[in-house]
């Protein structure tokens, strides 16, 4: 294998244990301490797109990017100005504001968003507004052009949602919308048959990945040296709205994520990594990965049957190549200090 991207989804930085007796990760700790780290945060959406996309759909936000993979519109159907993802979401109360639950971002069935797409379109039937559905864990709002736009609910998971919310010149009524649908889904029958099966109640929608207008597209990679495969070649493994759009419009489709790296076939490999599993803390979950992934991947590294590894994670990517196992000076710290 060439190449490999491991991009850990749904991942915030971690804060030092309490316990001093946390089991120590010596792949990932080896990965932090050698690999050359990109300086400020990184959006790994936009590197995604801009990596593998080229300019034409780096130049998108990842809503519009979604709605071309869909085919919106749809023939004999106006074109929206602008679109939004739509992630359904739980908010639960805290002491004292509302916060967003730990497994609160909610992948609903196909039939339960064909439903709310259904029924969005009957109560909003004179607005502006269009709901689309796809199966996908976000629906897409269409409506007119805005500068405003949400951000990822996912950086806001355990905590107050409220710095997510809608923020632009235009806001407001991006944020009315908002508030009409948390009315709407409060007491929607969907939510009292999710209840009655165990399963937590949608809240909201949480609107996001419209890219203000004044934002700079994304620039595009740079192009692989004469000699090394075209980015075409690369597999995508994993799941996410934008990241499939993406690869569909290239022709392509994803695949379901190996269990470890020995099952891997491909000279370059993307990988989607959720951290957010069920019934799975975040120290299960980062076991998981070292063993099935990067203790694995640094042996190929070392046996050069692997080129490159680079990690995603907490707005920072990890850039490792064999002769940076070499930097010996670098001496390993403890996995939540190089993560926090």
């Amino acid at each position: 294998m060439l190449e490999l991207v491991l991009i850990l989804t749904d991942f915030e930085a971690v804060s030092s244990p309490d316990e001093p007796t946390q089991p120590r990760l010596p792949a990932l700790e080896t990965l932090l301490a050698r690999a050359r780290c990109t300086a400020g945060p990184v959006d790994w959406r936009a590197w995604l797109t801009a990596r593998y996309g080229g300019p034409r759909w780096a130049a998108l936000a990842p809503a519009r990017l979604v709605a071309a993979a869909w085919g919106l519109p749809a023939a004999g159907q106006a074109e929206p100005a602008q679109y939004w993802l739509a992630t359904p979401v739980h908010y639960f109360a805290g002491l004292d504001r509302v916060h967003l639950h730990p497994a609160g971002l909610l992948a609903l069935s196909a039939d339960e968003q064909q439903r709310l797409a259904a029924d969005f379109a009957r109560l909003f039937a004179d607005s502006p507004w269009a709901l689309h559905a796809r199966g996908e864990r976000e629906l897409l709002l269409g409506g007119p052009a805005l500068d405003a736009s949400g951000e990822d609910p996912a950086h806001f998971l355990g905590r107050d949602p409220s710095p997510g919310l809608p923020r632009g010149v235009a806001a407001a009524p991006l944020r009315r919308l908002v508030s009409e649908l948390e009315m709407w889904l409060h007491e929607h029958p969907l939510n009292h048959e999710r209840a009655a099966r165990g399963e937590l109640p949608i809240s909201a929608l949480s609107l996001w990945g419209a890219r203000a207008a004044a934002s700079p597209p994304v620039r595009e990679a740079p192009r692989p040296r004469q000699g090394v495969l075209e980015p075409a070649v690369t597999a995508l493994f994993g799941r996410d709205t934008c990241a499939e759009a993406l690869w569909q419009l290239r022709g392509a489709q994803t695949q379901r994520l190996p269990a470890s790296y020995g099952e891997l076939d491909a000279p370059r490999a993307v990988l989607l990594y959720p951290t957010l599993q069920p019934e799975a803390g975040l120290l299960e979950v980062l076991s998981t990965l070292e063993s099935r992934w990067l203790a694995p991947a640094l042996q190929a590294l070392r046996a050069r049957r692997l080129r490159s590894l680079r990690v995603i994670a907490s707005g920072r990517s990890y850039d490792l190549r064999r002769w940076d196992l070499a930097r010996f000076w670098r001496t390993p710290a403890p996995w939540w200090e190089g993560l926090a």
